[in-house]
Formats: structure tokens, sequence, C-alpha cells
């Protein structure tokens, strides 16, 4: 709710600041609201994911632009009874189970402010399409989920065949940790724009942290890929 609140915070300033300055009949501003689903290449298990951005883009020429967006990436695997032993055996011994020894179960929640730069390959009324190159600072809350231990027992027939096996003990630990630092994000966007100044697009983008030296030290790593929607207008 706090992001959703920032958002329209921006967007009341954005829309206020181009009613005093812009020039009548020509739109200059354009703010999009994008969705998608990002991936962590570091989760071993991708899943509830969401992204989130808002995007501002000044159109000061024809070929290259500038702009600015915030965004919020997610995504969480995490067991809710990690810490109810008892649940957690029937988990580690079901067929179905998501993971299992060696597997990390995992949760990250970034937010990002960055500046992007536009070179525009395609501008025309209708349709727009832009590589871009963003950079800015990020903070990510993560944390995982890890089991390092397991006992097993093993059932065999009285001829000494080997029947089946599983875990009756098990020592798990998680681990949390929250990082702020710089990236860049390198991104592509369409969009097709209707007469009345609104449009919809499509896009990637890829956020990687820049702090190389320190990646094995976090549970997760803020890095992600996306591919969103993006829903907006020009004014």
């Amino acid at each position: 709710m706090r992001f959703l609140a920032l958002w329209f915070l921006v967007y009341c300033l954005l829309v206020y600041g181009h009613r005093i300055y812009a020039q009548p009949g020509i739109p200059k501003s354009n703010l999009a609201f994008g969705i998608g689903i990002p991936t962590h290449p570091d989760m071993d298990i991708n899943k509830n994911r969401l992204f989130l951005s808002l995007n501002y883009r000044r159109n000061s020429g024809k070929v290259f632009n500038w702009g600015g967006f915030l965004l919020r990436s997610s995504a969480n695997s995490e067991l809710d009874f990690f810490e109810d032993e008892s649940r957690m055996l029937e988990y580690l011994n079901s067929p179905n189970a998501s993971g299992g020894i060696g597997t990390s179960w995992s949760k990250i929640e970034t937010y990002a402010l960055g500046a992007q730069f536009h070179m525009n390959a395609i501008n025309r009324p209708r349709h727009f399409l832009s590589l871009s190159g963003g950079v800015g600072y990020y903070t990510s809350l993560s944390s995982n989920q890890r089991i390092v231990e397991v006992t097993e027992e093993s059932i065999f027939t009285p001829e000494g065949e080997f029947l089946s096996s599983s875990i009756i003990e098990f020592e798990g630990e998680r681990r949390s940790e929250r990082k702020t630092e710089l990236f860049v994000m390198p991104a592509i966007t369409y969009q097709y724009i209707w007469k009345s100044d609104f449009f919809v697009g499509a896009g990637a983008n890829l956020l990687l942290d820049m702090d190389t030296q320190e990646l094995t030290q976090h549970p997760v790593l803020a890095n992600f890929y996306s591919f969103n929607l993006y829903f907006g207008k020009r004014f």
C-alpha cells in the first residue's frame, strides 16, 4: 500500500508540473504503470513472483530521451511450516515435495529508484520502441531456509533386500539480510499509442547488482529479469 501511495504522489506531482510548464497540444511526457513476473536466477524455486513499476519518460528529442522509474520486485517460496518439525518431516518424505536436500526455500523483496536513458529505435505517432539503460540504488530484504543435515532410516526385508528409506531427523537453518546497493538495468520497451495519447506496451528488463565482490554473502541476490506489460498516457 505504501508503494501504491508513493506512485500516486509522483503521478500527481508530474501532472501538476506538466500543467504549469507544458506547451499546449504537444505531448512531452510519458507516464506508465508496469506489471510483470520476475525471475531471480539465485533462487532454487521461483514462486509468488510480482514486478510493479512506475516509469516516467521525458520526450526531449527524436532519438534520445531520458526518464526515471520506481519499481518493486518480489518472490517467495519459503515454507510457512519450516519451524514445525513434524510437518517438515512429512513434507521432506513426500514424493510431491518441491525441493529437498540441498534446496533453499527463499524470499526476496526489492525496491529500486533510478534514472533511465533511452535510444529510440522507432518513434512514430502510433509506435514507440526504445533500448534503454538505467542506473540507481535498490534496497532488498532477502532470506532463505535450508536443510543442512538429515538422518535417514532404511527398511529391509528379513532376507536383507532394501525396501525403502525415510528421513527421521533433520537440522535446518534460516538466514536473512538487508542490502542497499547500486545497480544497472538494461531494458527494451515497445508501446502502441492511441489518438487519445493512451498507450499499451510490453518490455523486458534486467536488473544487475554492481557489488560483485559480495555475491556469496547474501541469502538471495537482487538480480532478476522480468517481462512486463505497460499501461499509460502521454501528456
